[in-house]
């Protein structure tokens, strides 16, 4: 049975993007929305303890995708890849979905003192994630944390 791996970081740079070109080329039916995360993950054992670049991409689709379900019963939100020691993923979301994130983002991320953490929960049968092996997302969580 595979185990979940949880990575936790907080994010240090987010942007948001419209696009003129994505909404031209409507033929994958996005709708030229996208938010793009990017941050660092340190010292994890699952990444043998590289600082380890991390991007995950929110794209806002028409229709709300297909997310198939893993052997746990939970919902693959996505697939992360790990290639020369950084993590990418893509993951399609809702307009609900993109809004309500688009929402939190804007609103805590310019807050002094306020950190946003994400948590993946990724699906391994390894101690160690490989290079160019891809894992299923099961768990994206983000919260906000305050300066103490």
């Amino acid at each position: 049975m595979e185990d979940i791996q949880l990575l936790s970081f907080s994010i240090n740079n987010w942007g948001h993007l419209y696009s003129l070109q994505q909404a031209i080329s409507h033929n994958k039916q996005l709708t030229g929305r996208e938010i793009n995360i990017s941050s660092r993950i340190l010292n994890k054992p699952f990444l043998k303890n590289h600082d380890t670049p991390v991007i995950i991409k929110f794209l806002q689709v028409d229709q709300t995708p297909d997310y198939p379900t893993a052997n746990q019963g939970t919902h693959v939100l996505g697939q992360m890849l790990l290639t020369n020691n950084k993590l990418e993923t893509c993951i399609q979301v809702d307009r609900n979905v993109f809004e309500e994130l688009r929402k939190n983002l804007m609103e805590y991320a310019d807050i002094e003192g306020i950190h946003i953490i994400i948590t993946l929960g990724l699906l391994s049968n390894n101690d160690h994630w490989q290079d160019g092996e891809t894992l299923q997302i099961i768990k994206l969580d983000y919260a906000m944390k305050g300066d103490a």
